[in-house]
């Protein structure tokens, strides 16, 4: 019996994200109760808790007490920076936005305050199993214990790689939302392909389909006691959704309000009394 995949219900409530936004830059205007790095995750990598903290500092100047810190990793053109971008409200032109490209741009872990919530930091990481990034010493080498959540993103299908950053993550309880990108492109070329179906359909028959094949990966790497949760969305429609800009009629809001609503859930884990 394979692991049991979790999918938003889909949302139409574009609004609700301009709320959330604002939710969460509100709750990064509070003080962290304690750090990001547990016992177990700084273990993990031959640490203490301390020494994590000091480590994430002084290699990549990420401060796991007074900040939050949200990893954002995938393989070249799973669409990283695009997605660090919309969720901050930029174009990918814009200044100050990630630098977006066709081939690896990023080899060293990028930060991105949060616009209005600097505490907050978006990371852009190099993918795992790219030139100086090995898989199998990619949770160490990229201090992941260090982070309050990580974004594990793919364009199409999940990569062996991708799916050992997944499984040493769920083993020492780091928080991992796996995200399919590009369901605004995915959705035109099902429609392209038969031009019978509504975007509507094609919204569905996409949602099918990237379920089954996570759900096929993640069998296939043989981690049955992993219960990750797929988010469906588009930098496009998330960009939009975040500036309350108009969005093109056949593009489609999945999952990206539920996106936010999992952000939002792992920021508060740190402002609660343990």
């Amino acid at each position: 019996m394979g692991a049991a995949l979790v999918v938003p219900l889909v949302s139409v409530i574009v609004p609700a994200i301009v709320s959330i936004v604002h939710d969460l830059i509100q709750l990064f205007k509070k003080e962290p109760k304690q750090p990001a790095v547990t016992d177990a995750g700084a273990g993990a990598i031959g640490l203490t808790k301390d020494e994590a903290i000091r480590s994430a500092r002084e290699t990549f100047g990420l401060d796991a007490v007074r900040n939050w810190n949200f990893g954002i990793i995938g393989q070249v053109k799973a669409g990283k920076s695009s997605l660090v971008n919309a969720v901050q409200g930029l174009k990918d032109n814009e200044p100050g936005a990630a630098q977006v490209g066709v081939v690896e741009v990023v080899n060293r872990p990028q930060s991105f305050p949060m616009r209005g919530a600097p505490s907050c930091v978006l990371w852009d990481m190099p993918g795992a199993n790219t030139p100086g990034n090995p898989a199998q010493t990619y949770f160490k080498d990229k201090l992941l214990c260090a982070f309050d959540g990580l974004l594990l993103l793919s364009g199409d299908t999940f990569t062996e790689p991708d799916l050992w950053v997944l499984n040493e993550a769920k083993k020492y309880n780091i928080p991992v939302g796996l995200v399919r990108t590009k369901s605004d492109m995915h959705i035109s070329n099902i429609m392209h392909s038969d031009n019978s179906l509504s975007p509507e359909e094609a919204q569905l028959k996409l949602i099918r389909e990237a379920r089954s094949n996570v759900e096929q990966n993640v069998d296939r790497a043989h981690f049955d006691n992993l219960h990750p949760k797929l988010f469906i969305a588009s930098s496009r429609v998330l960009y939009c959704c975040v500036t309350n800009k108009q969005m093109r009629p056949e593009w489609r809001e999945i999952d990206e309000e539920e996106l936010l609503r999992w952000v939002r859930e792992q920021a508060q884990k740190r402002i609660q009394h343990t």
